[in-house]
């Protein structure tokens, strides 16, 4: 995993979970995984569309190791929670309560994942009895809060559209430019030591439905896209998006969505970093 994920794997233990990211020769991101410790075992939670290739592709450098890779999503199950009656359900079900973004706790054979942004939300992976008695409110809510805290997604229909900064990868911890050589590695860290760069995940919102790979425009521009759609969500009658926009374009009030004529998209707003609070 060492040779193959862009932040320090070694660093990921009992009590620290880690954001991370899978790229190809040329820096483009495959995946963008969460890793954790599950007892004697390394988690790598990531978006289903895109697991069975990461799979495939980790499988090849097992090489003469003693490791085995496998999808453990069946024999796993996992719970989000957020905000403070999620805090209260695991004291009252006598789970951890970790407080530092992606500080993680395990009892009882199930782990607890504080997760990143202001927002306290917090993933549960293991059986809880008590929390599949909870009645459910959707995923669309963990993936905003993802989308709030500025927590990019790989989908297949994005992979390898994204050299990891782009998508502030860097900005959430999940780069360690000090491990050594990694798939990927050279483009990304030229791009961190000599390049400028020039794309920048943002915060939008839309009028109509927005998907991963949909093409931005700018109406003041040449006519050429200027950004990618990351990750989208409904919220209320509109659409809750993040987008990698070249910077040069960030600021335009002219901003489409699939066509240079098309549905206008609200102001970008910046991500906060890590730890920093969340856009409203």
């Amino acid at each position: 995993m060492q040779g193959q994920l862009s932040n320090d794997t070694r660093l990921v233990n009992e009590n620290r979970a880690q954001l991370s990211s899978y790229s190809n020769p040329k820096g483009r991101m495959l995946a963008v995984l969460t890793l954790f410790r599950h007892g004697g075992d390394i988690v790598l939670e990531l978006h289903r569309s895109v697991a069975e290739s990461t799979l495939k592709r980790l499988r090849m450098f097992v090489l003469r190791s003693k490791v085995s890779l496998q999808d453990c999503t069946a024999e796993l199950p996992a719970t989000g929670l957020i905000g403070d009656e999620g805090a209260r359900r695991l004291e009252a079900l006598g789970l951890p309560l970790p407080q530092e973004p992606m500080q993680s706790a395990a009892r009882d054979g199930v782990t607890v994942i504080r997760r990143l942004g202001s927002t306290p939300r917090w993933s549960v992976h293991g059986e809880v009895p008590g929390l599949a008695a909870l009645p459910p409110i959707g995923f669309e809510a963990w993936r905003r809060a993802d989308l709030l805290a500025g927590v990019p997604t790989v989908y297949a229909e994005s992979r390898e559209m994204f050299v990891p900064q782009m998508a502030n990868i860097d900005l959430l911890g999940g780069i360690s430019f000090s491990k050594g050589c990694y798939t990927g590695q050279e483009i990304v860290a030229r791009l961190h030591y000599l390049g400028q760069l020039k794309r920048r995940m943002f915060l939008l919102r839309a009028p109509v439905d927005a998907r991963p790979g949909m093409a931005v425009y700018d109406a003041a521009g040449d006519g050429q896209a200027v950004g990618e759609v990351v990750d989208a969500v409904a919220d209320g009658d509109a659409t809750l998006l993040t987008a990698v926009l070249q910077l040069s374009h960030a600021g335009s009030d002219g901003l489409a969505l699939a066509a240079i004529d098309g549905p206008r998209l609200g102001p970008a707003q910046a991500l906060a970093p890590a730890g920093e609070k969340d856009t409203p």
